[in-house]
C-alpha cells in the first residue's frame, strides 16, 4: 500500500514537471514570434498634393546700340530687370556700359556693325564685304576687346554682310576660337549666319521680334503681343529693342506686373 502511494507520488511529480516544461516552452515561443504592427491606413497623398502651375515661357530682351550715350545706358540699367546689354564697339562709353552692366549682373554681348544693303555709315569697328579675311578678323578682335565680359556677338545692321558666306565664315571662325555665341539679328531673311554657326559647332540664336522697329507706342504694344504668342508656342522668344524713350516707358509699365513671360538673360537660352 505504501509502495502504491509512493508510485502515485512520483507520477504526480512527473506530470507537474511535464506541465512546467510545456508552459515554459509556450512562453519562450511567444517572445520569439515577430510582433505584428497594426496596419494604419494612410491618407492618399495624391489627393493632398497641389500641382505646380506650368512655368511661364521665357523671353530674352536684348537692348541694342548701347555705348555712345551714357544717360541712355543708365535708363536701361534702371529698369531693374535682367535685360541683355548689346554694346557697340569702340564707342566713348562701350567699356563703361560693359563694366557697369556686368557689375549689376547683366549679360553683355558685342553688337558688331556690319555692312548693310543700303549705304549706311557703320562707324568705328565696322565690317565690310570688301575686307580681306585678315582685315575682318583683326577688326572683329579689336571690337570684342573694346567690350569687356562679352559672351557673344550680334550684328548691327549687316543685311549685306550676313548674306556673304565668305565673310561670315571668317566671323564665325573667330567666334569659335573665342568660344562666343552668335545671335543673328536677322536684318536679312537671307542671312547665312545661323546655319554657318551651327555647321561649325558654335551656339547660334535667331531674333524673333524687333520691339520698336517703328518708334510708336501702339506699334510697340502690337510687337509685344506677337512676342507673347511666339513664346507661348516655342517656350521662349528673343526680342530686340533700343534705348529710346517710348521703348523704356513701355518696358517699365509692362514688366512691372508682368505674368506672361519670365524675362531671362540671353545666357539662359544659350545653356
Amino acid at each position: 500500500m505504501k509502495k502504491s502511494k509512493t508510485k502515485h507520488h512520483y507520477i504526480f511529480i512527473f506530470l507537474l514537471i511535464i506541465a512546467a516544461i510545456f508552459f515554459l516552452y509556450e512562453e519562450f515561443g511567444k517572445e520569439k514570434k515577430p510582433k505584428v504592427t497594426p496596419r494604419i491606413t494612410k491618407p492618399d497623398k495624391k489627393s493632398e498634393m497641389v500641382l505646380p502651375k506650368p512655368s511661364r515661357p521665357k523671353a530674352a530682351i536684348i537692348i541694342d546700340d548701347l555705348g555712345s550715350n551714357k544717360n541712355a545706358a543708365k535708363e536701361v540699367l534702371d529698369l531693374k530687370i535682367p535685360v541683355t546689354l548689346s554694346i557697340l564697339p569702340q564707342q566713348t562709353y562701350s567699356a563703361w556700359v560693359a563694366e557697369e552692366g556686368h557689375r549689376l549682373e547683366h549679360d553683355i554681348i558685342a553688337h558688331i556693325p556690319m555692312e548693310a544693303e543700303k549705304s549706311y555709315k557703320l562707324g568705328e569697328g565696322g565690317l565690310y564685304i570688301w575686307m580681306t579675311d585678315k582685315e575682318i578678323a583683326e577688326t572683329l578682335n579689336k571690337d570684342i576687346l573694346s567690350i569687356p565680359h562679352a559672351l557673344g556677338v550680334s550684328n548691327h545692321m549687316g543685311s549685306a554682310f550676313t548674306q556673304d558666306e565668305r565673310a561670315m565664315q571668317v566671323l564665325i571662325s573667330e567666334l569659335k576660337k573665342k568660344k562666343l555665341f552668335f545671335l543673328d539679328s536677322l536684318t536679312s531673311p537671307k542671312s547665312v549666319g545661323f546655319n554657318l554657326a551651327r555647321m561649325q559647332g558654335i551656339t547660334a540664336l535667331n531674333r524673333d521680334i524687333f520691339l520698336d522697329d517703328k518708334d510708336d507706342p501702339s506699334e510697340i504694344e502690337a510687337q509685344w503681343r506677337k512676342l507673347i504668342k511666339i513664346a507661348d508656342k516655342n517656350g521662349y522668344a528673343i526680342l530686340l529693342a533700343h534705348p529710346r524713350k517710348n521703348t523704356i516707358e513701355f518696358l517699365q509699365k509692362t514688366l512691372q506686373n508682368n505674368n506672361q513671360v519670365a524675362v531671362v538673360p540671353i545666357s539662359e537660352l544659350v545653356r
